[in-house]
């Protein structure tokens, strides 16, 4: 979903330069211009609409059950980044050896999951953090934005 809705950004974003460019190019009336006055913004609608339920989806990461999950890898980022002596707050081997030997997994449960998910220790870069879904479903999420960094 993350990469569905940054491509569709980019592309508006596109789309919206292309628009003025070719404005500021041809000031005259031609038939193109017409067209494109007409079907831009119909276009750029029915797109967002298509995608609405990707918006809500990543936006759902910062509330709910979710936000919840977020004030949980967040804090837990911040006591694993207290192991590293660098400024970029990567872990060197011992580092990681120790934070992973502290770290113990947490659990959380989501309403509609039957499963509990599993927070683990699983980078030596931030962010640390991994979450198990189960059945074989990782991601990592950056702690801020939630955005997913890496899913199998």
């Amino acid at each position: 979903m993350d990469l569905l809705v940054g491509v569709a950004v980019f592309g508006w974003v596109l789309l919206l330069v292309g628009h003025g460019c070719f404005f500021v190019a041809r000031r005259e009336s031609d038939q193109i211009v017409q067209f494109w006055r007409w079907v831009m913004l119909p276009l750029t609608l029915a797109s967002f609409l298509v995608l609405s339920p990707a918006f809500a989806q990543i936006a759902g990461r910062h509330w709910g059950e979710w936000g919840h999950l977020k004030d949980l890898l967040q804090d837990n980022e911040a006591r694993v980044r207290a192991f590293s002596s660098r400024a970029d707050g990567a872990l060197s081997e011992e580092e990681f050896a120790r934070a992973k030997a502290w770290f113990q997994p947490v659990t959380f449960h989501f309403k509609t999951e039957p499963e509990p998910v599993k927070i683990h220790l699983r980078r030596w870069n931030p962010p640390y953090l991994g979450i198990d879904f189960g059945q074989g479903q990782n991601a990592v999420f950056d702690p801020v934005t939630m955005l997913c960094i890496y899913s199998d």
